[in-house]
């Protein structure tokens, strides 16, 4: 993790997100720039969270516990979406850990000298309620997609979601828990692709070869949806 090089930099980004405009007094003096690359612990379940943070670059992959302490996939997040609003309410609240899918930039806030007037700004709160809506809106559309239409469609969509300049790296144990698929089958579907040329194996990844066929295949979902 690093922090924004200089407070130009900072207030060139905050400007961007309209961040301040969220808050009821001068939050400015409480938060921060950072940036995570891929791989990089963003928060870590043994973590001590006194921070709220606010995605705007990148993508990130929460994680989930089960009892017997297996950790899963819960899903890939894209900007704008926050994470650290549930510790914020309730301290001792244990944090999901959260990783840098791709290089990843966050507004951060220090909540340890300001919790007690952002638990009172209405406009914060109403700002959380509003984000919270969205990401829980996004996960059941990611559901229904999911139930909805072919594995070809949704894996489709997640090459889109996931490709970094043109290139695909993930885990693909990950990958097929995100679709709902066995590994099995989604080593058919990569296998698919690259039969048909949309797709190519290469050390680094799988690298999208046919971006018409991706993307035609990934527009369906969202033009079903609109229908």
């Amino acid at each position: 993790m690093k922090y924004a090089k200089n407070a130009a930099a900072a207030n060139t980004i905050l400007k961007k997100h309209s961040f301040d405009s969220h808050f009821s007094f001068d939050i400015r003096p409480y938060i921060h720039v950072t940036e995570y690359q891929k791989g990089e612990y963003i928060i870590r379940n043994t973590d001590r969270l006194t921070r709220v943070l606010y995605l705007t670059e990148g993508t990130a992959k929460l994680y989930g516990f089960h009892e017997n302490g297996r950790q899963s996939l819960i899903n890939f997040f894209t900007p704008p979406s926050f994470f650290g609003i549930p510790e914020l309410f309730e301290k001792k609240k244990r944090p999901y850990p959260l990783v840098a899918q791709t290089k990843c930039c966050f507004i951060e806030i220090e909540t340890a000298g300001c919790r007690a007037i952002l638990l009172q700004d209405a406009r914060f709160l109403h700002f959380c309620c509003s984000m919270a809506l969205s990401q829980n809106v996004a996960q059941n559309h990611r559901y229904m997609c999911l139930t909805a239409y072919p594995s070809r469609n949704n894996f489709a969509a997640c090459l889109l979601l996931l490709q970094n300049n043109g290139i695909f790296s993930a885990k693909y144990t990950e990958i097929a828990e995100y679709l709902a698929v066995s590994y099995r089958q989604l080593m058919h579907l990569i296998t698919e692709f690259c039969e048909e040329g949309i797709l190519m194996r290469t050390p680094g990844g799988l690298q999208i070869l046919d971006w018409k066929a991706i993307q035609v295949l990934a527009k369906e979902i969202h033009i079903k949806d609109q229908a």
